[in-house]
């Protein structure tokens, strides 16, 4: 199936390593221009030589960071025809433990860094009448997971932003889309104390995911064969979610 994204200029945050990498792989691999925007240069600089992309380095739950991602960006390939939004989680923590300063740090990280993104190229993809934008959550938004308060009700919240949008800029051929990751094997998932074995036997699917899963289900929102979904979050987990 051609996805017809063949010379379509794309960023993607968090794009040096899990998700955002293979978000990123699998749309360069169908012609896509890459740019990848992350803080770690090492892993970026490995990411974006792979890819053949260019490599932004920035610290997105830093404003300053933002912003300057967004410069690069347009200083390298003008305004994305696609944005893929993707970053890491923020910190476990029951509520008990959760701070104010903690829920500020969450935010930046998640939700102001969304909203900054969107404000910089949702206009210039509604000026052009294309765009397409996938926004990385996690399928705690829609069944929360014990320990993880701020990202579950961070995620949560970007839906309702992802789905408030979608209704203003569908007619200007832009969608924007959530994708639900369930349990997929990433450093982060291995890294956060969790019994891997136990949880696999809890997916209908028997098994985590695989990031490229992910990716391809991202490049498929990107593309042209998508232009009628919008405002939705689309699970890729195994079948775990049990509500539609």
């Amino acid at each position: 199936m051609d996805l017809a994204i063949t010379g379509r200029t794309a960023l993607i945050t968090g794009g040096s390593k899990g998700l955002g990498f293979a978000s990123a792989e699998a749309l360069g691999r169908e012609g896509a221009k890459l740019v990848l925007a992350a803080r770690t240069e090492s892993t970026l600089t490995d990411a974006a030589r792979k890819l053949d992309a260019v490599p932004i380095i920035a610290d997105l739950a830093q404003r300053a960071g933002v912003l300057g991602c967004i410069d690069d960006t347009r200083d390298a390939i003008g305004n994305p025809d696609i944005l893929v939004i993707n970053s890491g989680g923020p910190a476990p923590a029951t509520f008990a433990e959760t701070t104010p300063d903690g829920w500020r740090v969450a935010a930046d990280q998640l939700f102001h860094f969304t909203i900054e993104m969107l404000d910089a190229f949702l206009a210039p993809m509604r000026e052009k009448g294309r765009g397409r934008v996938v926004v990385i959550t996690s399928f705690a938004a829609r069944e929360p997971i014990a320990n993880l308060l701020y990202s579950n009700a961070l995620r949560a919240g970007l839906h309702g932003l992802i789905n408030s949008i979608a209704a203003e800029v569908a007619g200007d051929g832009v969608t924007i889309n959530a994708v639900m990751p369930g349990y997929i094997k990433t450093d982060r998932m291995t890294g956060i104390g969790l019994d891997l074995d136990r949880i696999a036997a809890t997916i209908p699917a028997k098994r985590l995911g695989r990031p490229e899963e992910v990716g391809d289900l991202v490049a498929f929102l990107c593309s042209d064969r998508a232009a009628y979904i919008t405002g939705q979050a689309i699970a890729c987990d195994g079948g775990i979610l049990k509500g539609i």
